[in-house]
């Protein structure tokens, strides 16, 4: 198989599973870099991905709370869904490890969910969002529980 400029596409998805992994640095000069973190929450060939509404709403929600988190907040390029709905991408600059992002997403679940109503999806209306009809509760607090135990097995 030929290298790919994209590097998720250099990896071999029959055999990834669920988790949190560094896919790749990007090296944007001698003193700076971007890292991709790749947040699996479905390993792609259980043929379960995430709904619409479901990586909708988790993606409102990371992309908010987890830069408000005080050790990765000011790290956070982006956090984006994966198109194959398996989970999410999210880009850090300097110094973050696995471990400083699986912490932030604990304080997130544990400070925002489970989510009770829309009023609890920040962003969730016509002048913030392209599609604030798009959007999963129960879907979404147990899928994030789901990571949860993923994340932190022995809990």
């Amino acid at each position: 198989m030929k290298k790919s400029v994209v590097s998720s596409f250099d990896v071999d998805h029959r055999t990834l599973r669920e988790g949190l992994y560094l896919r790749s640095t990007y090296n944007i000069n001698e003193e700076l870099a971007v890292f991709s973190w790749d947040l699996r929450f479905c390993a792609p060939m259980d043929k379960v991905p995430l709904s619409a509404g479901v990586v909708h709403t988790i993606e409102h929600l990371m992309a908010y709370y987890l830069r408000l988190d005080e050790k990765i907040g000011s790290s956070i390029v982006s956090f984006c869904p994966m198109g194959c709905q398996t989970g999410f991408y999210l880009s850090t600059m300097n110094n973050v490890t696995a471990e400083d992002i699986a912490e932030a997403i604990r304080k997130v679940y544990n400070d925002v969910f489970p989510l009770k109503s829309t009023d609890d999806i920040v962003g969730l209306n016509e002048i913030q969002c392209g599609n604030p009809a798009l959007y999963a509760i129960e879907e979404s607090n147990e899928a994030l529980a789901r990571y949860i135990n993923i994340l932190f097995p022995e809990e």
